[in-house]
């Protein structure tokens, strides 16, 4: 579907992708912004989630299952899903306001949300299917790889970070301190490897990332 044909949309569509800086610049029009639609596609989401993780991971720990749910659902997942389906292109948003991460990750979960309750559960189950629980096969093992997730995260946002080895204690065994930087966030992490110990600094930058997203 073209651009040009987001007018067709029903009402309930067309809110899913209206940003309230559309609609604080168009007060005349009385339309909704998508924030409501967001808070039911959060749980509606959360819910099917849960659900697969559920079934395709039954030898997971509730620990492991938490871990997984939360990789599948941060904004860098949705953000990138919203960008490769083409949500992004039905955006409304205000002059002053450009599209980013959180606004694409908001748009999935209110486009979600007006799916459910335009068409039904089943459609909600079939998109995704052929969205989020198809990008996920293959991806599993990247829930405990912290380098790749803060990667993806930085990438999405602009986020510039650096690694470096600030300590390296060798007695009995190496002992590698490493520090991670992007932004204001600076955090140190340690391990027998310069691998290990990036990885541990960046579960800690992982750790503090909403707020350097709330700084910006």
């Amino acid at each position: 579907m073209e651009k040009k044909d987001w007018g067709n949309f029903k009402p309930l569509f067309q809110q899913a992708f209206t940003h309230s800086s559309f609609v604080n610049e168009n007060k005349e029009k009385k339309i909704s912004d998508y924030e409501t639609l967001e808070f039911l596609g959060d749980s509606i989401l959360g819910m099917y989630v849960c659900l697969y993780i559920y079934q395709n991971y039954p030898h997971y720990s509730e620990g492991e299952m938490s871990k997984l749910k939360q990789f599948m659902v941060q904004e860098s997942t949705l953000a990138q899903l919203s960008k490769e389906i083409g949500l992004n292109k039905y955006l409304k948003l205000g002059k002053g306001t450009k599209e980013n991460s959180s606004i694409l990750a908001d748009v999935f979960e209110s486009f979600t949300a007006a799916l459910y309750l335009e068409k039904g559960a089943k459609t909600v189950e079939l998109f995704l299917t052929s969205t989020l629980f198809t990008w996920i096969k293959g991806k599993e093992n990247q829930v405990w790889d912290y380098k790749t997730q803060l990667q993806e995260i930085c990438q999405a946002n602009k986020y510039h970070l650096e690694y470096t080895v600030v300590k390296w204690r060798e007695k009995k065994e190496n002992l590698f301190t490493v520090e991670a930087r992007l932004g204001k966030i600076c955090v140190q992490g340690k391990g027998k490897s310069i691998k290990d110990a990036e990885q541990e600094a960046a579960r800690h930058a992982l750790e503090k990332i909403d707020d350097l997203k709330a700084s910006n």
